[in-house]
């Protein structure tokens, strides 16, 4: 692993020689194949052939890195710490390699510079006659060529590696430190775990009970919870519910709108989630007051604001009300005091041990333990070897899981990351080819079966929408970075490491801005504060100028009055995202961008763009508010060809040329008045053949949208209205439509009082279908052999909605349906359905009714 910065600039040199990153062409002037194709060839050689007889040595001297660094070391770390050093070659063999490894990341990071240099040079020297700095930038890295064989030359003369170091054994030995001579948790303890929370939420006192689950090794709390949250009765047996994740960053703030995102009907979380934060506890509580609520915050840490904060929004009905808190840090726990007054003892709580009551003036206050491990040892320190088991699966990982697994840690653990977003960051940094998004889904997927990463959301059809990692996956994976590095953040290591490319900031983003790390060769930089701080013109100008080598520049939540200048000149930027509100004409300078892949700016609604925007070749994702695309110019007769995702377009770009011109595109959102270009949108939809999602969404009142003139392309797989007020029933245009397999009829989408699929065999891989505020819906008709693969159905509501259509019932493939407030004469009907549990899963909300 220490040798990934070499491993990367392969990858890098080989897109370079693929046409794939740099220039869209190079110079007759510059024949720099040749050289690229040798530092190619002797960099591979390093790797493969010479590296490769190390790579064992490389992964434990990760481990001791770690183990020697960590300020608190316990006996089962020192112990194993010593193995690791008992396993040592030869010492001064060791130092040279390292040192070889000191140099080889050192050449990278030149190499690196003078080939981004080139780049930006040549670009420059597009328009202007100096030739002077691109010709140093030459001579620099032909000189490159010979340091690299020197390297090659110096591990040559190396004595052979111990490959005899095998990362498996050593989780091995881990496991069995971390287990040994502890108690085993079984699954009839298990049972009578889950039957003991399952008593205290159901069959407990009706005052409000907050229960405490403590982390520990060999228990895993979430799934344990997740067990009981998911539970039907329990479902049915409280008002509302809401499973919000914390993680070590505390931000009541967003705790806060978790919980009404969860709890609250849509259409009044729209409103109230802008307000003032005092004003959002106050709503929180009315709504909750007289209801039977239970929440879950998961990964909780150790700060002890969350009693008081949780106190402030949450009242005692004396109805049953219940909260559960998975908590990560136990020291959370220690400043309590048992109903004796005495305060918590280490070996208070024991592994499966009884009951343990808190004494808490608001509340019934309990804690339940189960694991490995009594939670003294966990306060001690014996958590240590879970975090190395888990380095050593980082480490064990192919190189292209890798580095992606260790990416994860610019973001902040347990946050929900948007697997789109995620995708085009692998593809920014190199890790995966240009355009692969399935390999990204591939190796996302791998990474979640290997426990690293936990699905948050899926999409309607079943792939994943958003995914989040624990707190203490995500201290195995900063170590790891940290020690090779990787990546960096001034809010948690305050010195830069020497050859680090990669910045993420979590906390102050402004903190960073007075430019004391302005000599770092950045490629990367990515803001996660949550805070939304207002950049200055000079601080944003500045920065340009010293970060020029960026691919990577997502300023997250931060504030821009303006496009920021200067950002026209970081010529290799690949992903870029920015929050400009006020913004609304795309500027010309941005176009000069010509390696951008993703341009996210979904807080500015652009009414004008430049049409140089059609030389942005590379671009593959548009994300904005709203955006107006130009007219192509007369004498451009080219495309975009790989832009496969865009939202919002507006409707007055639909145009027969414009949309002729994204041959590729795969996901589409189309926002704005689409009555008034009805004509326009409905007929030049059919441009784009290989479009899978469209999204349409009206923002005209009152609309007079007609369905039956659109012209669909066939290769539909989902398809979303929202506000479209049809008239008409939307049922026989659509059920023609051959690959739809999601339906989304949403807000206000269609007006009328009847549905009718009568088309037999009509909608024929349909699987998911969403029908949501059709408010006076009564009646519903189905010919024979609709839907046949109809797997999930959504009514909401369904308040005059009398019955279903009998056909749904012969439906082999329907499992899921979910109707909301349906009435008494339906309610009964779907009673004929009890004794076939075994094949309906059966939703009826508000739970209870």
């Amino acid at each position: 692993m220490l040798d990934v910065h070499l491993r990367l600039f392969c990858e890098r040199l080989r897109r370079v020689l693929a046409g794939e990153e740099g220039m869209l062409t190079w110079p007759d002037s510059t024949n720099l194949a040749p050289f690229f194709q040798n530092l190619l060839t002797e960099s591979e050689i390093i790797t493969t052939t010479l590296l490769g007889n190390y790579e064992a040595d490389m992964a434990r001297r990760v481990i001791q890195r770690i183990l020697r660094d960590l300020p608190d070391k316990n006996e089962i770390a020192l112990y194993f710490l010593q193995l690791l050093d008992l396993e040592e070659s030869d010492e001064d063999s060791e130092d040279d390699i390292l040192e070889i490894l000191e140099d080889i990341n050192h050449h990278v990071n030149e190499s690196e510079e003078a080939i981004d240099s080139f780049f930006i040079n040549i670009m420059h020297q597009q328009n202007s006659e100096n030739e002077s700095e691109s010709s140093t930038c030459m001579a620099i890295l032909v000189g490159l060529h010979s340091k690299i064989i020197a390297i090659r030359n110096r591990m040559q003369q190396l004595p052979p590696g111990n490959n005899g170091f095998d990362i498996s054994e050593q989780r091995e030995k881990l496991i069995h430190l971390l287990t040994d001579g502890q108690p085993r948790l079984d699954i009839n303890e298990f049972e009578r775990g889950r039957e003991e929370l399952f008593d205290l939420l159901i069959e407990g006192h009706p005052r409000l009970a907050v229960v405490a689950i403590p982390d520990s090794s060999g228990f895993d709390k979430t799934a344990f919870a997740a067990d009981t949250y998911n539970n039907n009765h329990v479902k049915f047996y409280f008002d509302c519910l809401a499973w919000v994740r914390v993680s070590v960053f505390y931000h009541f703030g967003k705790i806060l709108d978790g919980i009404i995102k969860s709890v609250m009907p849509p259409s009044q979380v729209s409103v109230i989630i802008g307000e003032d934060y005092k004003l959002k506890k106050s709503i929180l509580r009315d709504y909750l007051t007289n209801r039977k609520y239970f929440i879950v915050l998961d990964d909780v840490f150790d700060d002890s604001e969350i009693w008081s904060d949780l106190e402030e929004v949450l009242p005692d009905n004396q109805n049953g009300s219940r909260v559960l808190i998975l908590v990560t840090d136990p020291h959370l726990l220690t400043l309590s005091e048992m109903e004796n007054g005495e305060k918590i003892r280490l070996d208070s709580v024991i592994v499966g041990g009884p009951l343990i009551r808190l004494k808490h003036e608001a509340w019934q206050f309990f804690i339940l333990h189960y694991g490995s491990m009594p939670l003294e040892n966990y306060l001690q320190g014996e958590t240590i070897p879970t975090i190395l088991s888990r380095i050593c699966s980082v480490l064990e990982l192919p190189f292209h899981l890798k580095v992606c697994c260790i990416y994860l840690c610019v973001f902040p653990p347990s946050i929900e990351i948007s697997t789109r977003q995620l995708y085009q960051l692998w593809e920014a940094e190199g890790f995966i080819p240009y355009n692969s998004e399935e390999t990204a889904e591939h190796h996302l997927k791998e990474l979640i079966h290997r426990g690293f990463i936990q699905v948050s959301k899926r999409r309607a059809g079943g792939t994943i929408k958003s995914c989040y990692f624990p707190s203490i996956v995500d201290t195995s994976l900063f170590l790891v970075a940290e020690k090779t590095e990787f990546v960096w953040s001034p809010d948690m290591v305050e010195e830069p490491m020497a050859n680090v490319k990669r910045c993420f900031i979590l906390k102050d983003l402004i903190d960073f801005f007075p430019l004391e790390y302005s000599d770092m060769y950045l490629q990367s930089f990515l803001n996660h504060s949550s805070e939304s701080d207002r950049l200055a013109r000079i601080d944003c100008e500045n920065f340009c100028k010293k970060f020029k080598y960026l691919r990577v520049l997502d300023l997250g939540s931060a504030v821009l009055d303006q496009f920021p200048p200067g950002l026209e000149n970081l010529f290799l930027l690949k992903y870029l995202k920015l929050n400009i509100p006020s913004l609304k004409c795309l500027p010309s300078q941005l176009c000069t961008l010509l390696n951008l892949q993703t341009l996210e700016m979904p807080s500015s609604y652009i009414d004008q763009s430049p049409e140089d925007i059609w030389m942005m070749q590379k671009l593959m994702h548009l994300n904005f508010g709203s955006i107006t695309l130009p007219a192509p110019p007369t004498n451009y007769s080219s495309s975009l060809k790989n832009l496969i995702f865009v939202s919002a377009l507006h409707p007055i770009s639909c145009t027969p040329d414009i949309l002729g011109r994204l041959p590729n595109i795969q996901t589409l959102r189309i926002s704005g008045d689409l009555s008034y270009y009805q004509s326009r949108v409905s007929k030049s939809l059919c441009k784009l053949q290989k479009l899978e999602w469209l999204k349409l969404v009206n923002e005209s009142k009152p609309s007079r949208m007609v369905l039956s003139e659109y012209q669909f392309p066939p290769s539909l797989t989902h398809l979303s209205l929202s506000n479209t007020e049809l008239k008409e029933d939307p049922m026989p245009t659509l059920e023609k439509l051959p690959y739809v397999q999601v339906l989304k009829l949403k807000q206000n989408s269609y007006l009328g009082r009847k549905l009718a699929c009568v088309g037999s065999g009509g909608f024929p891989e349909l699987k998911v279908l969403h029908l949501k505020s059709m408010y006076w819906l009564d009646e519903w008709t189905m010919g024979a052999g609709a839907m046949p693969k109809l797997e999930s159905l959504i009514v909401d509501p369904c308040a005059y909605l009398r019955k279903l259509p009998e056909e749904l019932w012969c439906i082999q493939s329907l499992r899921k349906l979910d109707l909301h407030w349906p009435q008494t004469e339906l309610r009964q009907r779907l009673r004929t359905f009890k004794d076939m549990e075994w094949r309906y899963d059966i939703q009826l909300y508000p739970y209870g009714i």
